[in-house]
């Protein structure tokens, strides 16, 4: 008798465990960007972001680069860049699929998740 309720318990918690989300904030599509210097320029990715929250650009964040540049949001959201980390300062908006000014220069994005 125990042995099926521990069974059934075990089977129900896999089933609970499988169907719960990765993230209900992911965006779904990601982010191409250069950084580096302009000779040699490097190129970061951003795979399916975190949405609602500001991203510094890793390489800004460990100090491989000042600037990232060159931004293609090939994402379902709209987004801002901002100039300097911690979403500080004036933003730039990327619509959905879009991309700004290839000389613009962030250190930090923020993905709405919306594209109001």
């Amino acid at each position: 008798m125990r042995f099926r309720h521990t069974v059934g318990a075990a089977l129900g918690a896999l089933a609970l465990v499988v169907t719960l989300p990765t993230s209900a904030n992911a965006v779904d599509g990601y982010a191409t960007y250069s950084w580096g210097t302009a000779e040699n320029p490097k190129f970061g990715k951003l795979d399916h972001p975190e949405g609602r929250v500001c991203i510094n650009t890793p390489e800004v964040e460990s100090g491989k680069s000042a600037y990232a540049w060159n931004f293609k949001n090939n994402t379902h959201s709209n987004l801002f860049l901002f100039p300097d980390a911690e979403c500080q300062g004036d933003h730039t908006s990327v619509n959905a699929g879009g991309k700004p000014d290839s000389k613009i220069k962030f250190k930090s994005v923020y993905f709405r998740l919306t594209n109001t």
